[in-house]
């Protein structure tokens, strides 16, 4: 060969070998890279089963909490490093928030977030709360047992002057859609946005009580009373499927000429299903609630066998007040037959304990679906309207 092929074939032969070293080199590392995320985060005992709003993920020395967005649950809206208070110098990744537990303060914006603190007896933590009157269970009395819990706003609105005085380790926000939350965040507080009441299964909405039971470390409490809840939802579940005959139900009522309904893939159509009942509008495939022409479903209404409705009536509801609302609702079989199952949250906890106990609120259900299944069953949330 003649000595100028030569050198360049040396050239080009050396360019190669060095290009493939630097390639093997990267794609090497990447590999070791990925084996070390792998052996670091493992699926967490406390990971939900049903809720689809949050996961948990074990690594050495701590646990990874991730909360997901039901509108983009592409890649996790928030992440947090949950470490133990001798882990002062733990070395946490950019966009991670750190939360050193078992917490000692926190304020809470929702009912259910104050009811699953109380049902694993950590209210004392509880710092501040938006509308206390609302939050705290009617049947318990502010402050009673519960130490001095600051009111930080009202109406849906927070008061960030109180809160910055009040200092808290978390604020534990509920997720609304276009809800900014900046201010807080940007006062230096850190911000958790918990979505229990966005789960579109009844068994989903109380599993978030693995959440506060991880931040206040409660976790294995936490997971007895799910594990204990799902259990007898399962079983009632289990006992209404073997009816032969399902009602069909109605849900929600018009509001200024609309109709609003719970969609067909909603928390309320599994309850009316998990319940041996049909849902009017089982068909629709959306899992929040939705309005419609109130003639459209008036009309459908006429072959629903009961009809489901939550209201606020400090002074209590009836037939006659119903119908004051609009006399079309006469018309409806259901009213005609007295087979309207109404929960007034005004009387009972539905809001602040019923996430946590949807095996009672399934009972209910059972109970003026099909009588004769549970024919001992005392009615908590639910009551047939007289």
């Amino acid at each position: 060969m003649h000595d100028g092929y030569k050198s360049t074939y040396r050239i080009i032969i050396g360019a190669m070998a060095l290009l493939l070293a630097v390639l093997f080199s990267c794609t090497g590392n990447q590999r070791h890279s990925d084996t070390d995320t792998s052996k670091r985060l493992t699926i967490s005992a406390f990971n939900p089963k049903f809720a689809h709003g949050f996961k948990v993920y074990d690594g050495k020395d701590f646990k990874l909490l991730q909360i997901f967005l039901p509108w983009d649950t592409a890649r996790p809206a928030q992440q947090f490093y949950l470490l133990q208070k001798d882990n002062e110098n733990f070395p946490v990744p950019d966009g991670i928030i750190d939360l050193r537990i078992p917490l000692q303060s926190m304020v809470c914006f929702s009912a259910t977030h104050f009811s699953f603190a109380d049902a694993l007896g950590v209210t004392d933590k509880i710092t501040g709360a938006l509308s206390v009157d609302f939050v705290l269970p009617p049947e318990r009395e502010h402050p009673a047992g519960y130490g001095k819990i600051v009111e930080v706003g009202a109406g849906g609105h927070y008061d960030i002057e109180k809160l910055i005085r009040l200092n808290p380790q978390i604020v534990m926000v509920s997720m609304q859609k276009g809800r900014n939350f900046d201010p807080i965040i940007n006062a230096g507080l850190k911000v958790l946005m918990n979505g229990d009441f966005l789960e579109t299964t009844p068994l989903g909405r109380a599993e978030w009580i693995k959440v506060i039971g991880l931040l206040f470390g409660k976790e294995h409490e936490a997971m007895h009373i799910f594990d204990s809840v799902t259990a007898e939802y399962r079983q009632l579940q289990t006992l209404a499927q073997s009816v032969k005959y399902k009602p069909v139900v109605l849900s929600g009522k018009q509001y200024g000429g609309f109709w609003n309904i719970p969609g067909g893939r909603s928390y309320v159509a599994r309850f009316i299903e998990d319940a041996g009942g049909r849902y009017l509008f089982e068909d629709n495939d959306e899992t929040g609630s939705l309005s419609m022409d109130f003639e459209a479903v008036y009309k459908k209404g006429m072959l629903a066998d009961y009809w489901r409705l939550v209201v606020f009536a400090p002074e209590g509801y009836d037939r006659k007040a119903l119908a004051a609302e609009d006399v079309r609702y006469k018309d409806l079989p259901a009213f005609k037959n007295k087979k309207i199952m109404v929960c007034n949250t005004a009387l009972t906890s539905y809001y602040q304990k019923g996430l946590l106990e949807p095996h009672v609120i399934l009972a209910d259900y059972i109970g003026m679906l099909h009588p004769r299944l549970l024919p001992s069953h005392k009615n908590v949330y639910y009551h047939l309207l007289p």
